[in-house]
């Protein structure tokens, strides 16, 4: 089963705060040094990123159940979990420092392995972790 990739705010957020610093950039060198050309630059810059990260990075966003694994994947970077190395999830709360495949503010952990963890937003939640919970128990270590 496949998962979509849930898209809230905060891409927006992302944007306008990128935004906001390159517009006190452009305003700085504009005024110390009088040049234009900058203002053109960093807007195709501002423009393109805009293009990635609120059109093509949650197109691109995927969560799959296969036969034996997890597949995560974002962009061009996928990230296969076996169910037998999976350990829980649960909603994520505040700041995260780690691996992220994830396009909202509201999203979940997987704990997996002895100490790895993954930051995603399926669309679904409740069924995601529904499955999550069904594939989990027919791949623990003493099944193999």
């Amino acid at each position: 089963m496949v998962f979509k990739a849930k898209t809230d705010g905060f891409r927006w957020a992302i944007i306008g705060f990128v935004f906001l610093v390159f517009t006190g950039v452009v305003l700085l060198i504009y005024f110390t040094e009088g040049e234009t050309q900058p203002i053109y630059d960093l807007g195709c810059v501002w423009l393109i990123l805009s293009i990635l990260i609120v059109w093509i990075l949650p197109k691109t966003t995927l969560y799959t159940f296969h036969d034996d694994h997890l597949l995560c994947q974002s962009l061009g970077f996928k990230k296969r979990i076996p169910y037998h190395s999976l350990r829980s999830v649960e909603p994520a709360n505040g700041f995260y420092a780690g691996w992220k495949m994830s396009t909202a503010w509201k999203c979940l952990i997987i704990h997996y392995n002895k100490y790895d963890e993954l930051l995603i937003s399926p669309e679904n939640e409740a069924a995601f972790i529904k499955l999550f919970n069904q594939k989990k128990p027919q791949f623990t270590q003493t099944n193999l």
